[in-house]
């Protein structure tokens, strides 16, 4: 006589709610990425005075920076 198989029962999940922890993840590092970029302006009055860059320095800075950045 066969026997019926008994249901697969669902496996439980290593970490619950695990698409929330993904969005919160993906979500602080945009917030940290938008931050990063706002950084070099943010500081310019600074850095100009100190190490003393004109508006071209500075802006061969900024090009510098972003030119990394899109390769990376």
């Amino acid at each position: 006589m066969l026997m019926a198989e008994e249901p697969v029962s669902r496996a439980t999940r290593p970490i619950p709610s695990l698409r929330w922890w993904i969005g919160a993840v993906l979500f602080a590092s945009t917030a940290i990425n938008y931050i990063d970029r706002q950084t070099l302006s943010l500081l310019a009055p600074y850095l100009k005075v100190q190490y003393h860059f004109s508006n071209s320095d500075y802006a061969n800075i900024v090009i510098a920076f972003r030119v990394a950045y899109s390769i990376g």
